[in-house]
């Protein structure tokens, strides 16, 4: 399980960045993130996997995401073992994020449904770029590999490699 974070500050630093508080913690003040979004699908019930947040939320750093809600905006987010079977056909062990019931639901009932509904608004708009910003990847990272490349290095699938 989280910590939980130090409550008896005078003030926290989730106002200080211009967050809205509600009963059981802050909400964050900018819409569009990644952050915004994880809190909103963990108060949707949702419980996240570092795999689930890479396809549901764009983010390989669901770990350090749920740490700084916690820490910064006061949510008490549970962490919990679960199996998954991987593709080499082993079993791992991965964390399981999410919001208890009741705190989701005092949640909602001071009003998280509405920021809730923003964020995902936000965020859907945002995805509307996304074409645009996977082609400015692949040209940055194209550039990059023309700059960097050693003529001999090879990767670890290709044939003849050792």
């Amino acid at each position: 399980q989280m910590k939980t974070p130090d409550t008896t500050k005078a003030v926290s630093s989730a106002t200080r960045q211009g967050a809205q508080i509600i009963g059981p913690g802050g909400l964050p003040a900018k819409l569009n993130t990644v952050t915004a979004e994880v809190l909103a699908r963990l108060l949707n019930y949702e419980r996240l996997t570092s795999l689930d947040a890479v396809f549901e939320a764009s983010t390989t750093r669901l770990s350090a995401v749920a740490h700084y809600l916690a820490r910064q905006y006061g949510w008490e987010i549970e962490a919990v073992d679960k199996a998954a079977g991987c593709r080499d056909g082993r079993v791992a062990w991965v964390a399981e994020y999410f919001i208890a019931p009741e705190i989701v639901a005092r949640a909602m009932a001071a009003g998280a449904g509405d920021w809730c509904a923003k964020v995902r608004a936000a965020r859907r708009a945002r995805r509307a770029h996304a074409a645009r910003a996977r082609r400015e990847a692949e040209r940055a990272n194209a550039a990059r590999s023309a700059r960097s490349h050693h003529p001999g290095q090879q990767g670890l699938f290709e044939e003849g490699a050792a």
